[in-house]
Protein backbone atom coordinates (compact mmCIF):
# COMPACT_ATOMS: atom_id res chain seq x y z
CA UNK A 1 0.00 0.00 0.00
CA UNK A 2 1.18 3.65 -0.73
CA UNK A 3 2.09 5.75 2.40
CA UNK A 4 0.11 8.16 3.63
CA UNK A 5 0.48 11.63 3.88
CA UNK A 6 3.20 11.88 1.63
CA UNK A 7 4.14 13.50 -2.05
CA UNK A 8 3.47 10.92 -4.08
CA UNK A 9 5.04 13.15 -7.65
CA UNK A 10 6.38 16.28 -8.40
CA UNK A 11 7.88 18.98 -6.63
CA UNK A 12 9.00 17.65 -3.59
CA UNK A 13 8.41 13.94 -4.61
CA UNK A 14 9.02 11.46 -1.59
CA UNK A 15 8.83 14.12 1.55
CA UNK A 16 6.79 13.19 4.44
CA UNK A 17 4.17 15.96 4.90
CA UNK A 18 4.23 17.73 8.46
CA UNK A 19 0.82 19.23 10.55
CA UNK A 20 0.89 21.69 12.64
CA UNK A 21 -1.49 23.79 14.12
CA UNK A 22 -3.19 25.68 11.87
CA UNK A 23 -2.00 23.64 7.81
CA UNK A 24 -0.26 20.94 6.36
CA UNK A 25 3.51 21.75 5.00
CA UNK A 26 6.54 19.65 3.14
CA UNK A 27 9.55 20.86 3.37
CA UNK A 28 9.31 24.52 4.98
CA UNK A 29 6.47 25.20 2.67
CA UNK A 30 3.09 25.52 3.87
CA UNK A 31 0.15 24.54 2.24
CA UNK A 32 -1.72 27.55 2.05
CA UNK A 33 -3.65 30.25 -0.50
CA UNK A 34 -0.23 32.08 -0.11
CA UNK A 35 1.57 29.07 -1.77
CA UNK A 36 -0.89 27.45 -3.57
CA UNK A 37 -2.55 29.17 -7.06
CA UNK A 38 -5.08 25.68 -7.62
CA UNK A 39 -5.59 22.50 -6.36
CA UNK A 40 -7.96 19.58 -7.34
CA UNK A 41 -9.19 17.26 -4.67
CA UNK A 42 -9.61 13.20 -5.95
CA UNK A 43 -11.34 11.94 -3.09
CA UNK A 44 -13.35 8.52 -2.67
CA UNK A 45 -16.48 9.95 -3.31
CA UNK A 46 -15.19 9.93 -7.19
CA UNK A 47 -14.12 5.66 -6.34
CA UNK A 48 -13.30 5.05 -10.11
CA UNK A 49 -11.30 8.00 -10.47
CA UNK A 50 -9.76 7.29 -7.23
CA UNK A 51 -9.16 3.83 -7.71
CA UNK A 52 -7.41 4.40 -11.01
CA UNK A 53 -5.08 6.74 -9.55
CA UNK A 54 -3.76 4.94 -6.16
CA UNK A 55 -4.21 1.76 -8.85
CA UNK A 56 -1.62 2.90 -10.99
CA UNK A 57 0.48 4.88 -8.63
CA UNK A 58 0.80 1.45 -6.49
CA UNK A 59 1.97 -0.40 -9.51
CA UNK A 60 4.65 2.17 -10.25
CA UNK A 61 5.36 2.03 -6.09
CA UNK A 62 5.02 -2.09 -5.57
CA UNK A 63 4.56 -3.62 -9.29
CA UNK A 64 1.69 -6.19 -9.50
CA UNK A 65 0.46 -5.76 -5.93
CA UNK A 66 -0.03 -2.31 -6.44
CA UNK A 67 -3.39 -2.60 -8.49
CA UNK A 68 -5.00 -4.08 -5.03
CA UNK A 69 -3.80 -1.62 -3.30
CA UNK A 70 -5.57 1.15 -5.05
CA UNK A 71 -8.99 -0.25 -3.17
CA UNK A 72 -8.92 0.68 0.66
CA UNK A 73 -11.77 1.60 3.00
CA UNK A 74 -9.42 4.01 4.80
CA UNK A 75 -10.80 7.89 4.15
CA UNK A 76 -7.21 9.43 1.92
CA UNK A 77 -7.25 12.01 -0.88
CA UNK A 78 -5.19 12.69 -3.55
CA UNK A 79 -4.62 16.28 -4.10
CA UNK A 80 -3.28 17.74 -7.33
CA UNK A 81 -1.20 20.20 -5.82
CA UNK A 82 -0.09 23.59 -8.40
CA UNK A 83 2.21 25.36 -6.40
CA UNK A 84 2.83 29.60 -7.42
CA UNK A 85 5.40 30.84 -9.15
CA UNK A 86 8.08 32.00 -6.54
CA UNK A 87 11.24 33.06 -9.04
CA UNK A 88 12.48 29.04 -8.52
CA UNK A 89 9.94 26.84 -9.41
CA UNK A 90 7.57 28.33 -12.35
CA UNK A 91 4.67 26.00 -13.18
CA UNK A 92 5.47 23.52 -9.72
CA UNK A 93 2.97 20.53 -9.44
CA UNK A 94 2.54 18.27 -6.46
CA UNK A 95 0.43 14.97 -5.92
CA UNK A 96 0.00 14.48 -2.52
CA UNK A 97 -1.86 11.93 -0.73
CA UNK A 98 -3.18 12.78 3.26
CA UNK A 99 -5.42 11.24 5.19
CA UNK A 100 -8.73 12.92 6.71
CA UNK A 101 -7.08 14.48 9.75
CA UNK A 102 -4.86 16.18 7.30
CA UNK A 103 -7.55 16.91 4.61
CA UNK A 104 -9.43 19.08 6.98
CA UNK A 105 -6.62 21.02 7.92
CA UNK A 106 -5.75 21.25 4.21
CA UNK A 107 -8.57 22.99 3.39
CA UNK A 108 -9.06 25.12 6.37
CA UNK A 109 -6.04 26.39 5.51
CA UNK A 110 -6.51 27.17 1.71
CA UNK A 111 -9.05 30.03 3.20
Amino acid sequence: MAKVNVVLEGRFKGSVIFLNKNCIGVSGNDFTSSNISAYTVIDETNRDQYSFWKGALGVVLLGGLGAAAGITNKKEYLIAIEWKYNGLYKHSKSLILINEKYYKTFIQSMF
